[in-house]
């Protein structure tokens, strides 16, 4: 995967599919959770695990942009970003 023009702004958005409200860790673990609650006949299990795995391709390829996106970015504004996708723009400090 190459990134033509890297862009650290748009990293940002990315994480947010990521790991935000509606981002592919949630849906992943709303598929693995309804899969291994499945009761029913193992062909909809397993159709429930073949999407949460392809979910979690999505989420590869996602961080893997991210990281091409944040390539030669001083490290200051790495930690920043970071920090306001865990604490929500709050200091941990």
């Amino acid at each position: 995967m190459r990134v033509a023009k890297l862009n650290s702004v748009f990293a940002r958005p990315l994480q947010q599919t990521i790991g935000g409200v509606e981002g592919e860790i949630r849906v992943t673990l709303q598929y693995f959770f309804q899969a291994w609650g499945a009761r029913g006949p193992a062909k909809y299990r397993d159709m429930l695990l073949n999407s949460a795995t392809e979910e979690l391709s999505n989420i590869e390829m996602l961080s893997t942009a991210v990281a091409l996106n944040l390539e030669n970015v001083p490290l200051s504004l790495q930690e920043e970003m970071s920090a306001d996708s865990i604490g929500g723009g709050i200091s941990m400090e």
